[in-house]
C-alpha cells in the first residue's frame, strides 16, 4: 500500500493555484484516492483479543467498512457521497482527511486539505474562541502571518461578537459550530471535504454556510461532500457516488444517482410495508428522452385576469411594510411542515379552478390552479418557486419548479402571487396534499416551505383505477383466428 499525504503540520504548504494559471494545474486532481479500502477487525470480546496476540488462531471477523474504491476531484469540481446509515460514509472521509489510514490502497493529496467532519471537536475548552482560531489554522498548516491576516474574517464569520474572547467551554453548541466552520472555510484549502455540517447553526447563518461553499468552488477548490440532503446534493455536486455497504454501487451524474438512490428506498420502504418480496429497481436509462417546452401561464391574458381577481390584495402595501419577524418553523407528528430560511415567507395559498373560483374539490379532467401569495424580506436573485402534489398517505404523486422548466427567472422583491395552472388535472379519486415552496437559486435551501399543508379533493366519474389517468388507445392484431363452419 502507498499513501501519499501533505502532513497537516507543513508549516509552508503550496499555496493554491487559481483557475486558468495553465490548463495543466485546471485539470490536475487535488485529491485521488484508487483501490481504497478500510478494514476494521471485531473482537467478541478482550479476551478473544488477548488469546489472538498469544497464539497463531484468528478470533476475530473482518469487516469492510470501505472497499475498492476509486475517487479523483478536480479544481473547482464537487463530488457528493450518498448512501443509507452505515453505508461507510464518514469513513471514506475520514480516510480522505487523513484520520485514519487506509487498510489497502492510497490517497495522494498534493495540496492543502481542509476537512469538516464534526465541527468543534478539537477545540481546546479552556482556550477562548481567538486562542482556539491560532489553535485550528496551525493544524491545518497556515502561517502566523495568514492567521494574522484571517483572523479578522474569521470572527466576522463566526458572529461571536464578544464571546471570542471567552472560553470555548461558555459557548453553546451553535456557537462552537459556527467557530469549526469560519475556521474550516478560511484556510484557502485546495479541497473541502464535508461531512453532514452544512446545516450548522441558525437559517441565516446556513445561507452563509451555503454562499461561502459556492464562493469556494468558484474560485477552484475542490469539494467532497457527504450529506443525506439530496438536494444540496444536486445543487451543489457533479457526480456522486452512491456507496452501499462499503462499496460502490453507482457513480455517475448527480441527477441519475440521486434518483436511482430513491428508486431502490422507494422499493425497500415498500418491502417494509409489506413485508414481502419487491423486484429490483430497473436500471436507469441511457439517455433521458427531452420533454415538450413548458409556457409560462401568465401569458394566458385570461387566466392572468382570474387569479388577479382571485388574489387580490388591496392591503399589499401594509403587508409589505408590517415587520416580517422571525422565519417560522413547525413540526407536527408527522414530521417538519413549516421551515425555510426567511427570505421568502408564504403569505396565503388558494386553490382555484381556471375563473378564479375558489375550489377544494374537482373531478378527473378539471382545471386546477395553485396560487401562492409571498412577499420578500430581502432581495432574492433567481429563486425557484414549486409546487408538489402528494397523496394524503404522503407517496409523491409529482412536483415541478421553475428551475426544472426555465421560466419566472429574475430579481424579486415585494409582494407577488406565483401560480401554477394544471389545464386538466388527471389525478384519479382521492384525497391529496399541496407543497408549496421557494428556494434559492441554487436549489439547496427553502427560503420558505410548507409541506403538505394543503388539501385537495379529486373526484372521479370513470371506472379506472391507480393514481392517475394517462390518455391511452386501444387496439388488436389478429395473427391466426379460426373461423366457424
Amino acid at each position: 500500500m502507498r499513501r501519499s499525504y501533505e502532513p497537516a503540520l507543513n508549516p509552508t504548504p503550496a499555496a493554491p493555484r487559481p483557475l486558468g494559471d495553465d490548463n495543466q494545474a485546471a485539470s490536475a486532481p487535488v485529491l485521488a484516492a484508487r483501490g481504497l479500502g478500510k478494514r476494521y477487525d471485531i473482537y467478541p470480546n478482550d479476551r478473544s483479543r488477548f488469546f489472538e496476540f498469544l497464539g497463531s488462531r484468528s478470533h476475530h471477523r473482518e469487516h469492510w467498512a470501505v472497499r475498492g474504491l476509486d475517487l479523483e476531484v478536480r479544481r473547482g469540481e464537487a463530488v457528493g457521497v450518498i448512501g443509507s446509515n452505515g453505508a461507510g460514509k464518514s469513513t471514506l472521509l475520514r480516510l480522505l482527511s487523513g484520520i485514519t489510514e487506509p487498510t489497502e490502497g492510497q490517497v495522494a493529496v498534493p495540496g492543502r486539505l481542509s476537512a469538516l467532519l464534526e465541527l468543534g471537536v478539537g477545540f481546546q475548552e479552556s482556550f477562548t474562541g481567538r486562542e482556539n482560531i491560532e489553535l485550528g489554522c496551525q493544524l491545518l498548516g497556515l502561517t502566523p502571518a495568514e492567521v494574522e491576516a484571517r483572523m479578522p474574517d474569521m470572527i466576522r464569520f463566526a458572529e461571536l461578537g464578544a464571546f471570542i474572547d471567552d472560553p470555548v467551554r461558555t459557548y453553546s453548541t451553535g456557537m462552537a459550530l459556527r467557530l469549526g466552520f469560519a475556521i474550516a472555510v478560511h484556510a484557502s484549502a485546495d479541497v473541502l471535504v464535508v461531512d453532514e455540517v452544512l446545516a450548522v447553526g441558525d437559517q441565516s447563518f446556513q445561507r452563509k454556510c451555503i454562499r461561502k461553499v459556492e464562493s469556494m468552488l468558484a474560485d477552484g477548490c475542490g469539494l467532497v461532500l457527504v450529506s443525506h440532503d439530496l438536494h444540496a446534493i444536486r445543487a451543489l455536486c457533479r457526480d456522486v457516488i452512491w456507496l452501499d455497504q462499503g462499496r460502490p454501487r453507482m457513480r455517475g451524474p448527480a441527477r441519475e444517482v440521486v434518483e436511482a438512490y430513491l428508486d431502490l428506498d422507494r422499493v425497500r420502504a415498500a418491502r417494509a410495508r409489506t413485508d414481502g418480496e419487491a423486484p429490483r429497481p430497473a436500471p436507469q436509462p441511457a439517455r433521458v428522452l427531452p420533454l415538450p417546452p413548458s409556457k409560462v401561464t401568465e401569458d394566458d391574458a385570461e387566466l392572468q385576469a382570474a387569479v388577479l381577481r382571485a388574489t387580490a390584495l388591496p392591503d399589499a402595501a401594509s403587508l409589505w411594510t408590517d415587520s416580517p419577524g422571525d422565519a417560522p418553523r413547525l413540526e407536527d407528528a408527522e414530521g417538519l411542515r413549516v421551515s425555510g430560511t426567511g427570505e421568502v415567507r408564504i403569505l396565503k395559498v388558494r386553490t382555484t379552478n381556471a375563473v378564479g373560483e375558489a375550489v377544494e374539490r374537482v373531478r378527473t379532467g378539471e382545471s386546477l390552479v395553485v396560487a401562492v401569495t409571498f412577499r420578500t424580506t430581502e432581495a432574492v436573485e433567481d429563486p425557484i418557486f414549486g409546487v408538489a402534489l402528494h397523496r394524503n398517505d404522503s407517496t409523491y404523486v409529482y412536483g415541478p419548479n421553475t428551475h426544472f422548466d426555465g421560466v419566472l427567472q429574475g430579481r424579486y422583491h415585494g409582494v407577488y402571487t406565483y401560480f401554477l395552472h394544471y389545464p386538466r388535472l388527471q389525478l384519479l379519486g382521492g384525497k391529496y396534499r399541496l407543497s408549496v415552496a421557494v428556494y434559492d437559486k441554487g436549489h439547496v435551501r427553502p427560503m420558505a416551505w410548507h409541506n403538505q399543508l394543503y388539501e385537495i379533493e379529486v373526484a372521479q366519474d370513470c371506472e379506472d383505477h391507480g393514481l392517475v389517468q394517462l390518455p391511452h388507445r386501444w387496439g388488436m392484431v389478429t395473427h391466426h383466428e379460426e373461423r366457424g363452419r
